[in-house]
């Protein structure tokens, strides 16, 4: 599932392809506005929707919106994360 914070970042309770895909194919994003871990130091990866109109088009199109925090929650890399045993 793609989830979106009203700050506009977007990102994937599943995988980061199901990211790519949503960005790419339904929001026409180019993959290299994709903000990964290794990227000017963000701790987590997404897209950034920059606009409330594109905010609106992600949740037109699918994607749940999420208070930050919950968003962090169920974001796939911390799902990997508690799976491995990290916090």
């Amino acid at each position: 599932m793609i989830i979106v914070d009203y700050l506009g970042h977007l990102v994937s309770t599943e995988s980061e392809e199901e990211l790519h895909k949503f960005a790419q194919e339904q929001m026409n994003m180019k993959r290299r506005w994709y903000q990964d871990k290794g990227y000017a130091g963000f701790k987590h990866p997404h897209y950034d929707l920059l606009g409330q109109r594109l905010l609106q088009k992600a949740v037109k199109l699918g994607a749940e919106q999420v208070s930050p925090k919950e968003l962090i929650t169920r974001a796939w890399w911390k799902k990997k994360e508690k799976e491995n045993g990290k916090r």
